[in-house]
């Protein structure tokens, strides 16, 4: 006995139910990759903001922990300081003469500095800035003795004695100014009477993308002085803007205020 057996195919219909089918499980795993690489690409451009943020404060912050009492200007979003590189007591000081040098408790300057300045009691910034002689700031020359040390600088007069015989040896001010969207630091350029916005010497970039408007005017650099009863504070408050989000990072810094 013989059997046949009769083959078919697929219906127009079964090929279009498959093809729509097909179609709608493509466009569903398209939609998924492609929501998640925006998701990834989000998460990167927030972990690259916040890196660029934490990394600006950071780097602000330790210069700003070293300034010198009363050294901090700021103005047309840029912030000027001496950095303070060693200090001591001093044992005697020339305030009624000037003199070349005078004696202080023994202690060492940090490999690598370049101090250029002595300074007591910096009471206000008009008079650090200023060259006056008599004045708060001279210039250094160098050090030499031990236990007692002798403090070698230009022919000074200081114009009054530190409430704690305290003195401070520092380097020529440095600056971070906001120009355009960049962070700048600035050094190498002296010390001026007047403070330029921005200062010139050498700029190095320390950040992009921030931003002195997000619909109203941004503060990126206050100053709260000091008084008997406390420190005073510089408060960062840097905003970044990249392809439309945003980043705010807000951060204050201690000064000291022995003088």
């Amino acid at each position: 006995m013989k059997c046949l057996y009769k083959q078919s195919g697929f219906s127009l219909i079964e090929l279009v139910v498959t093809i729509v089918v097909l179609g709608a499980i493509m466009a569903g795993t398209a939609a998924y990759i492609t929501n998640s690489t925006v998701a990834y690409t989000n998460v990167a451009q927030y972990d690259q903001l916040t890196t660029l943020g934490r990394i600006t404060i950071e780097r602000v912050t330790r210069e700003l922990r070293n300034a010198l009492p009363n050294s901090i200007r700021i103005q047309n979003n840029c912030l000027e300081f001496f950095p303070i590189k060693a200090g001591s007591v001093y044992l005697s000081l020339p305030t009624t003469a000037a003199s070349t040098s005078f004696t202080a408790a023994s202690f060492t300057i940090p490999a690598g500095s370049n101090i250029e300045h002595v300074i007591v009691y910096p009471y206000n910034t008009t008079a650090l800035y200023s060259a006056a002689n008599p004045g708060p700031r001279a210039s250094f020359s160098g050090i030499s003795g031990s236990p007692v040390t002798t403090v070698s600088i230009s022919s000074h007069q200081f114009n009054q004695p530190a409430p704690h015989r305290r003195f401070y040896l520092a380097e020529d001010p440095v600056g971070y100014c906001i120009v355009g969207t960049d962070v700048n630091r600035y050094e190498n350029y002296g010390v001026n009477g007047a403070q330029a916005t921005p200062p010139g010497g050498t700029a190095s970039l320390m950040a992009e993308n921030i931003q002195t408007n997000d619909g109203g005017a941004i503060t990126p650099f206050s100053y709260t002085p000091g008084s008997l009863q406390r420190k005073g504070i510089v408060t960062l408050d840097f905003r970044f803007l990249v392809n439309g989000d945003w980043m705010r990072m807000s951060h204050e810094v201690q000064i000291r205020n022995v003088l």
